[in-house]
């Protein structure tokens, strides 16, 4: 076992326990991207935490769902961008640790209300599970947030993994429409066939998603 696969487990046993201690490690996760017209399931599973991609809470609110247990921010994330949100627990990702995320995890800890994961962890949940970045020879070396999350929750061994709101078709966001750059679908597309092959978890409500990358559809 290499010194890399080593750090990585650490990574994944730290974050397992984070969540553990939040009681999100053993229930179903619904993790609800972004994209226009979501297929909201009914009826969830009555112990679902309920997981959101960045901004995709503003989402939430207009299709009737509670605040999210999960929340992966970034960075960059500003006060406007969740403005209106009830943010809970939240997985922030970073392009290095800072000072006091290295003295927790030299303590054996992910954090308190916050865990962090860099964007090379973010990689390395990604390489692990669909075994690629998928790189398309276009802007972007990787897949969306949205599939990074999903590879998060099956390398903690989240035992039902649900997605919503996640399309390769559809332009915009549910939440602004006027926003209409969507990147990462050749690269999201790639990841999500292979996890289809790979995670029998993970399961959508999206039926063209479905359609075209073989994740079989949640069914209640």
């Amino acid at each position: 076992m290499t010194a890399e696969t080593d750090d990585f487990a650490a990574v994944v046993e730290l974050q397992r326990a984070w969540l553990k201690r939040r009681g999100l490690l053993d229930r179903p996760w619904l993790i609800l991207g972004a994209a226009p017209k979501p297929t909201i399931p009914d009826p969830l599973p009555t112990s679902v935490a309920h997981v959101h991609v960045k901004y995709s809470g503003h989402s939430a609110k207009r299709n009737g769902l509670p605040p999210a247990d999960l929340t992966l921010l970034l960075h960059k994330t500003t006060a406007k961008d969740i403005e209106g949100l009830e943010i809970r627990d939240v997985l922030r990702m970073r392009r290095r640790l800072s000072r006091l995320t290295r003295l927790y995890r030299h303590f054996g800890r992910a954090g308190f209300g916050e865990s962090v994961i860099t964007h090379a962890e973010r990689d390395q949940f990604i390489l692990r599970v669909a075994g690629s970045l998928f790189a398309s020879g276009g802007r972007d070396e990787r897949p969306s947030n949205g599939v990074a999350m999903i590879c998060y929750a099956v390398a903690v061994g989240v035992p039902k993994i649900i997605v919503a709101g996640v399309s390769l078709e559809a332009d915009g966001y549910e939440y602004d429409p006027s926003i209409r750059n969507r990147r990462h679908q050749p690269e999201d597309l790639a990841a999500l066939r292979e996890i289809a092959k790979v995670t029998p978890q993970v399961v959508t409500t999206e039926a063209a998603l479905g359609q075209t990358t073989g994740v079989p559809l949640y069914r209640p």
